[in-house]
């Protein structure tokens, strides 16, 4: 009797094992991680209703020092699709992505753009202004005039031109994995793409007749944007937010002196230490600006890409033109 008792105790636990492995994995959405917000944003939206997104990053981390877990690695490597900007933008997902066998489950956005004209050539040349990408610099080692980097800038993100090519291929991947929905995935797509115009269009008003050409930020991450939209920046520390030497900080002191800049643009998720003291020793104003590489406690659940920029231009505006 007691060896009949244990046997379909057993039989019971092995059935709501299976029933709760298939409804985890079977809840008729699709499973996807991805790395930055702004793509967990476009995968939400284009996907609404049928899909389930995750981004990889806590709240609030800095990315350029994140390593993901092996529970993580694994973890990701099987759900439905595992979106990033690509390998060569992104050494976190690019270790992802060689842990997931099955590479029809893996999206590499770059690819969207890197055969288009729309590349904006790595946004390294902060001295640079306009339209005149090198689409060679992409891969090449970057050297700023205040720091030497020797990595690529990630936030590619910010670019609203290069984002609409980005929800394209999420769109066309949603579809391939769930044709049943297609019609939902194109719509919200078409909306998406409205929204994402009206971004830059509002970007290219705001620096259309500036004032000033250079924005004074805490880490170097504008460099898309100032590359689509005529401007320079100039960070406190660089794109992988190393620590700025003596001589870079009083360097910066003096280009704001000498730009007559009045503002200083500060990070959701970088220490302003460096940047408190330019802005004591200078009196510039500070102004928000949000690198959408990650949400903190401080922004809405329901926050989009859209709101976000929003604000973001707004921030712009006043460092070129208050």
């Amino acid at each position: 009797m007691k060896k009949y008792f244990s046997l379909l105790l057993v039989a019971m636990l092995v059935l709501l094992a299976a029933c709760g492995s298939k409804e985890e994995k079977n809840d008729g959405k699709l499973k996807v991680y991805t790395t930055v917000f702004p793509y967990k944003s476009m995968i939400e939206q284009i996907g609404g209703d049928h899909v389930d997104v995750t981004s990889i990053y806590p709240q609030g981390i800095d990315i350029h020092s994140f390593e993901p877990t092996q529970k993580d690695t694994m973890r990701i490597a099987k759900s439905d699709l595992f979106i990033y900007s690509g390998e060569s933008l992104d050494a976190v997902g690019g270790k992802i992505d060689k842990v997931v066998k099955d590479k029809t489950k893996v999206v590499e956005l770059d690819k969207a753009i890197k055969e288009s004209d729309m590349i904006a050539g790595e946004a390294h040349d902060h001295n640079h202004e306009g339209h005149d990408y090198d689409h060679e610099a992409h891969e090449d080692e970057h050297d700023h005039e205040n720091h030497d980097h020797g990595s690529h800038d990630l936030h590619i993100w910010l670019d609203p031109v290069l984002n609409k090519a980005f929800a394209k291929q999420i769109k066309d991947e949603l579809i391939a994995k769930d044709k049943a929905n297609e019609k939902v995935y194109e719509e919200n797509y078409k909306k998406l793409i409205k929204d994402l115009d009206e971004i830059d269009m509002e970007m290219k008003k705001v620096t259309k007749n500036k004032k000033r050409d250079t924005v004074f930020i805490s880490h170097d991450s504008l460099g898309y944007l100032a590359h689509r939209y005529g401007f320079k920046q100039e960070g406190v520390s660089g794109m992988n937010n190393e620590e700025p030497s003596q001589s870079d900080i009083i360097k910066m002191i003096n280009n704001i002196e000498k730009t007559k800049a009045s503002v200083i643009l500060y990070e959701q998720n970088i220490p302003t230490k460096t940047a408190d003291i330019i802005k004591d020793k200078t009196k510039i104003e500070t102004a928000k600006f949000h690198n959408l590489a990650v949400l903190t406690k401080d922004d809405k659940k329901d926050v989009t890409y859209q709101d976000l920029m929003k604000e973001n231009i707004k921030s712009i505006d006043k460092a070129l033109n208050n």
